[in-house]
This record gives C-alpha cells, sequence and structure tokens, in this order.
C-alpha cells in the first residue's frame, strides 16, 4: 500500500443493547450487548451459524433486531434506513459492478452514496486507488483485474466515502493464504489512519487476532468472551473459546473432581482444582515432551504418559501429537526435535499454565500448586 497523508474521519461509537433477532423458532441472536469505541476495530469471531453476520447487517440497517436497541453515538438506528447511517459495507463477493471501470465503480458510489459532483467523485476516487495502491487498475473492469485487485477496489469504494462506519462482512474468504495476509495488513493499516470505526467478521481465528483491536467472539447467538486478542488467547473465559482460538487449539481433558484435586480417567493426570472443576486445559506450547515414561509428577505438575502418532511443521517449530489414556494432545516443540512414530514419552506442564473449566464450560481460578515439603 502506497502510504500519504488521508483526511481523517470521526468514526461512530456504536451500542448494542439486548439485540435480538429471531427466524421464526430460531433464535440467530439472543441479547447481545456490545460497545465499539469510536474508531476502534472490531473482530466478530465465530463458526457459521454463531450470529456474527446477523448483527453486521442489523449495525448495516439490512436488517432489523426483534429485541433490543442499536445506538450510533447514542442515537438509536432501529427503523433508520441504511443510507441514512453513514455506513460503508465490504461484502465477501465484491459486489462491483462487471461493465464499469475501478474508477467509475468508485464514483458511482461517490456521486449516489455522497452526493458528490462527477469532477470530485473522480478525484476522490483516484485519490483512494493510489492510497491503496491500485491507481493502474483505474481503467480495467473487474474481469480484467484478480481476486486480490477486485477486492483492493471493493474495498476503495466502501473508504471512498469517508463513512464513520465501515463494515467487512469475511472480505477475504475467497482469496489464497499468502494474499489474505498481505491484504488484512494493508486494512488494518488504511482503516486506523482513517480513524473510522469497523466491524470485521470473519471464522478465521488468525485473521481476527491480526485485524481486531479488540476481537468478540460469538457462539450460538451471543458474544462468549470479547477482549484484546492477548486477553482472548491468555485468559479464555469459556471451554467454546479455549478451544475455538489458537493453531493448534488448547488440550482439554476430562476428569473428575475430589478433594481439592481433578483426576484424568485410568491412570492419568492428577492437578489442583478448585471444586466443581469437570475439565483440565493447557496450551500447547505450556506442555514439554520427554522421552521414555517417567514416574508420578510432583507439586501438582500435569503429567501424562503416551505414544508419539504423528507431528506438523510449523516453520521453525513443530506440534508432536501425542495418543494417551486422556485423549490426543498435542505438544509444541523445536522443529529440531526428532518425531520417532509410536514412541513413549511423558507430556508435562506446570500447573501454573493450566485452566479448569466447570460443568457450564465457564473457566475456573486455578489454585496454585502446592510447594513439595
Amino acid at each position: 500500500m502506497t502510504a500519504g497523508a488521508v483526511t481523517a474521519v470521526a468514526g461512530a461509537r456504536i451500542e448494542a443493547v439486548g439485540i435480538g433477532r429471531t427466524f421464526g423458532p430460531v433464535h440467530a441472536l439472543a441479547g447481545v450487548d456490545l460497545t465499539i469505541a469510536a474508531g476502534e476495530i472490531v473482530a466478530l469471531l465465530g463458526p457459521s451459524g454463531s450470529g456474527k453476520s446477523t448483527l453486521l447487517r442489523i449495525i448495516a440497517g439490512l436488517d432489523q433486531p426483534t429485541a433490543g436497541d442499536l445506538r450510533f453515538d447514542d442515537r438509536s438506528q432501529v427503523g433508520v434506513p441504511p443510507h441514512q447511517r453513514d455506513v460503508s459495507m465490504v461484502f465477501q463477493h465484491f459486489a462491483l459492478y462487471p461493465h464499469l471501470s475501478a474508477t467509475d465503480n468508485l464514483v458511482l458510489a461517490l456521486r449516489y452514496g455522497r452526493g458528490m459532483s462527477r469532477a470530485d467523485a473522480r478525484d476522490r476516487a483516484a485519490e483512494t486507488l493510489r492510497m491503496l495502491g491500485i491507481a493502474d487498475l483505474a481503467r480495467r473492469r473487474p474481469a480484467q483485474m484478480s481476486g486480490g485487485q477486485r477486492q483492493r477496489v471493493a474495498i476503495g469504494r466502501a473508504i471512498a466515502t469517508r463513512a464513520r462506519v465501515v463494515l467487512l462482512d469475511e472480505p477475504m474468504s475467497g482469496l489464497d493464504a499468502k494474499l489474505r495476509v498481505e491484504l488484512r495488513v494493508e486494512i488494518v493499516d488504511l482503516l486506523r489512519r482513517l480513524g473510522t470505526t469497523a466491524v470485521f467478521v470473519t471464522h478465521d481465528q488468525a485473521e481476527a487476532m491480526a485485524v481486531g483491536d479488540r476481537v468478540a467472539v460469538m457462539n450460538h447467538g451471543a458474544i462468549e468472551q470479547i477482549g484484546t486478542p492477548d486477553a482472548i488467547y491468555d485468559l479464555p473465559a469459556t471451554r467454546f473459546v479455549a478451544t475455538f482460538v489458537g493453531s493448534p487449539p488448547m488440550n482439554v481433558f476430562e476428569g473428575t473432581w475430589s478433594d481439592g484435586q481433578l483426576r484424568g480417567p485410568g491412570s492419568g493426570f492428577v492437578v489442583p482444582a478448585p471444586a466443581a472443576a469437570t475439565a483440565v486445559g493447557v496450551r500447547p506450547e505450556h506442555l514439554r515432551l520427554v522421552r521414555g515414561a517417567s514416574g508420578p509428577s510432583a507439586g501438582g505438575e500435569f503429567s501424562v504418559q503416551g505414544h508419539v502418532v504423528v507431528a506438523e511443521r510449523l516453520g521453525a517449530e513443530r506440534t508432536m501429537y501425542v495418543r494417551t489414556a486422556t485423549g490426543m494432545v498435542g505438544v509444541r516443540v523445536d522443529a529440531a526435535v526428532p518425531v520417532v512414530p509410536d514412541e513413549p514419552v511423558t507430556v508435562t506442564a506446570p500447573a501454573t499454565a493450566l485452566l479448569c473449566f466447570g460443568p457450564d464450560g465457564r473457566a475456573l481460578t486455578v489454585p496454585q500448586a502446592r510447594q513439595p515439603s
């Protein structure tokens, strides 16, 4: 992207208060509360059917809530049509006019969306294409562009209007992995330079963690957790968040609680745990792989024995998958660690790296392991 001076926009503050949306017996959204600060980028992350696109459509005015209120700068938007909300949108499938050039696609949005004169609209379109580093595409039609170029034009059309709110609905889902990484960096840089408020919908957790100032993880029409990418990853509030965010995801193991300890099945782990704990989780990078079988752990350390199944190379690291009595365990190790299929190993983690979950899936406070006397 070509750097340059950009006229900043005063982004709108967005508040969703108890937003609900039903489609007959289906509850697409169930009492969603969400506040987005002016100029903030929030990523809505979740699997298909979690409600993220429905929430985005309600913010855009393309759909109306069946309960609750939506406010921009303390003004209710319920019943306000899309063209009166000062919102622009980037769609998954570009939605460019195939018979128009890149410039004319932007000019059309500016003339009819902003009421600009033809001359001013063409100047703004040229400025926006330069900002996106695609000025050389000005005269090309969509059929003469690659997928990445078409999406840049679609993004340009959205930002050219200088709307106070920009909504992006899985804008890169049809692009290859390399281009997705490149384009999401450009989008974040551009949105921050503009100062607009942005809501970015995606099912790709790496994308959400890269784009969002905060990430709202959605599931079954509700927000399970909202926080910075670091907070979402390091301190997941629920078992769903813990296993949905992270690649590979957090290892979670069922256990039985008794006398302050959670015990795995058979000869599995024994770790300190708060009352009512039903499962324990640990990130792959917090585990240590020891070759061979070892004796019982001390000081409340998580420890299970198993056999190496397979490994996945990830740059300078690899994830080793180990079959144990408590289930398959993913362990992140240095790429230099050799892979020996069916080799007996012991997988361990300190008690301070563990996170326990209750029967409702909520995270519980983990007690510090007692030091051996």
